[in-house]
This record gives C-alpha cells, sequence and structure tokens, in this order.
C-alpha cells in the first residue's frame, strides 16, 4: 500500500510535493486572499506603530517565507518592536531574508555581520543557519522573484508566493518554536 493519499498524489501531480502537502503540523491551508491581506495589514499596522499587530502577522508570512516579512521581523527584534529586543535574533532573520539575493537584505545583512563582534559571529550564524533550514525558501517551498512596482526599470521590491493547491489556498509553513511576542 503506498504510504501517499490520494490527494497528496493529486497535489504532488500539480507540483506541490507529497511530504509538504500532507504534513498538516507544518503547513496550513489559507485562502490566498487572507494570506494577501496579512502581508497589507503587516505593513500597515508596522507603519501605524501598532508593533504587537505587526509583530504578529509578520512573524506568521516570515515563517511561511516571505523575504519582506522576514526581513521586517529582524528589524523589530533589533529595535524591541512588538517583541523583547534580541540581536542575534534580529541578524539571524535579515540574513534569512538575504537568502533571497536583494541588495537592500544583502547589504543589511552584511553590515549587521560586521558590526557583530568575532567571538560571537559563531553564534550569531548558527542562529540563522537554524532559521534558514526551518523558514528558508526550500523548507517553505516559497518562489519569490524581484518587481518593480512603481512601473520603473528598477527592482525595488520582493514579491514571494506561496505555493497552491490549485483551489484558491495557499499552503502556509507554520511558525514552530518562535514566541509569538
Amino acid at each position: 500500500m503506498n504510504k501517499y493519499t490520494f490527494p497528496a498524489i493529486v497535489l504532488w501531480a500539480m507540483g506541490i510535493g507529497a511530504a509538504h502537502a500532507v504534513d498538516n503540523a507544518v503547513f496550513e491551508r489559507v485562502a490566498a486572499d487572507k494570506y494577501e491581506d496579512m502581508l497589507r495589514n503587516g505593513g500597515v499596522a508596522y507603519d501605524h506603530k501598532d508593533y504587537p499587530r505587526a509583530f504578529e502577522l509578520t512573524r506568521r508570512t516570515a515563517c511561511a517565507g516571505d523575504k519582506t516579512s522576514q526581513a521586517l521581523l529582524g528589524r523589530m527584534y533589533l529595535l524591541g518592536q512588538g517583541v523583547a529586543r534580541d540581536d542575534f535574533t534580529g541578524y539571524a532573520w535579515i540574513k534569512l531574508a538575504a537568502e533571497f539575493k536583494f541588495a537592500e537584505f544583502t547589504s543589511l545583512a552584511r553590515k549587521l555581520e560586521e558590526a557583530i563582534a568575532p567571538a560571537q559571529r559563531a553564534q550569531a550564524n548558527a542562529r540563522a543557519d537554524a532559521l534558514r533550514k526551518q523558514y528558508g525558501m526550500a523548507a517553505t517551498n516559497i518562489n519569490c522573484r524581484g518587481a518593480s512596482p512603481h512601473g520603473v526599470y528598477i527592482i525595488d521590491a520582493v514579491v514571494c508566493k506561496p505555493s497552491s493547491d490549485g483551489g484558491g489556498t495557499v499552503l502556509m509553513h507554520r511558525c514552530v518554536g518562535i514566541p509569538e511576542n
């Protein structure tokens, strides 16, 4: 008897790995528009300095693999906005965002790395590696691309989309072991 269920085989055939599709402990199905709302509302809450709400929403989309959310979550940890200040965790999230080679993310990660004392750099990078294994592009099965939302030729944003199950929902990687605030 095959260890995969029929729906998992259908999802795999649609391009979604069966291991991700059937592991409800790791992934949750969320309406695509709800995911987009989380991204937008997290940014709006941050802009309005509602840091607890921004942290809650941004944490979920960062765990789902969204690179802009990961960079924002890192900033919130570095500044203690909506969460207790934690420089290493902030650096780790920003370094994870830099997994997608976007200049804004890579430049900030490099500056932060240079600011870390050499004796502590190994600890900070170990935290970043642990996050990458759990919330990196390969682990979350997210697809990211550079975008130019202002209609010019300069890529000034990163757009990430979680895998879709084809029915108007996306498979959003859950946060595991990340405090809610």
